[in-house]
């Protein structure tokens, strides 16, 4: 007996029923990235909190710093004021400021290149495996960097005492001159300056060594097979390489030497005088001691503007040199 004949279109497999279909639930659609709109919404609500609490740390107080700076806002003559945009332009005949800013530049452009150089150099030597015990002299290396800068500069300012300080008691057994090295403003700088190499010199060792740990070996073999004597290799691998390391650790020292204002308000408080005086620490005066939040709170801005603009600026060297 044959078999009936099926009709035309239906195979062995039965058609599924579109109406069971239509009713099946659908699954979320998810994004070009692989995220449904669910997790999109999870991801901005765990977030959400953070960028809250940064707004009103940071935002808030900044954007109302800027509203008082074009404001006279004097506390000793009753608060908020009239709108003064003149703040801005007092700063530019500021003589004080003009001397803290030359202060500043000192201070930075001393410290920054010493303490490169010498970070540089400890970092090559720690970097030399023929170096006995290099964890042991990085350690102890890394002890000034894990202080707090006013326990550094209550130590120094121990330290420098010109009655009671170590380093005036060792140089009058030598029959040498006991010098005020805080009150004498031929010294002051220098003293201040001395202070911050021995502070954060490490913070440099520690970025260029682990540059210099990165580098890739084979190179350095490849020119000992060339014939490459140690200085070439230094000049033309190392510091090629440790480039963009190195713009990275001047950098992030330029902006906190800018910055100073620890080691100077427990050593000097700027003086003698306003010798050692620094833009942080004259805004903090003008702030404080002269309660003028206006002019403060605009001298802020302009120090903010400069560190945004040297920021920027080696930036694009940095992206310059890796190109």
């Amino acid at each position: 007996m044959k078999p009936c004949p099926r009709p035309p279109g239906q195979g062995l497999i039965p058609r599924p029923d579109m109406s069971t279909l239509a009713l099946a639930p659908s699954r979320p659609r998810r994004a070009a990235g692989g995220l449904s709109r669910s997790d999109r919404r999870l991801r901005i609500y765990l977030v959400l909190p953070a960028i809250l609490g940064i707004w009103l740390v940071v935002g808030f107080p900044l954007l109302y710093a800027l509203f008082i700076s074009g404001h006279d806002y004097v506390l000793s003559q009753g608060g908020l004021g009239g709108i003064n945009l003149g703040n801005y332009l007092t700063i530019f005949r500021d003589d004080l400021l003009i001397g803290s800013s030359r202060n500043t530049l000192v201070l930075t452009f001393s410290v920054v290149v010493s303490e490169f150089l010498i970070g540089l150099g400890l970092a090559l030597l720690l970097n030399n495996r023929r170096v006995r015990s290099r964890d042991l002299y990085l350690g102890i290396l890394l002890i000034p960097m894990l202080m707090p800068p006013i326990t550094v500069g209550l130590i120094w300012r121990l330290l420098l005492h010109p009655e009671l300080g170590i380093i005036n008691y060792s140089l009058g057994l030598l029959g040498l001159p006991q010098p005020a090295w805080l009150g004498d403003p031929r010294l002051a700088m220098l003293t201040l300056v001395i202070v911050d190499i021995w502070h954060e010199t490490s913070f440099i060792l520690l970025i260029l060594l682990a540059g210099l740990t990165a580098l890739p070996d084979e190179l350095y073999e490849a020119a000992m097979i060339d014939g490459a004597s140690a200085a070439q290799q230094f000049r033309f691998l190392t510091i090629p390489l440790l480039m963009p390391t190195m713009l990275v650790a001047v950098l992030i020292r330029l902006i906190a030497a800018l910055k100073t204002y620890d080691l100077v308000y427990i050593l000097t408080r700027g003086g003698p005088g306003v010798s050692t005086e620094t833009i942080s620490y004259y805004i903090y005066r003008v702030a404080f001691v002269f309660l003028d939040m206006g002019k403060s709170s605009a001298m802020s801005f302009m120090l903010l503007i400069i560190i945004v603009a040297l920021t920027l600026l080696l930036m694009r060297v940095m992206r310059t040199s890796e190109t």
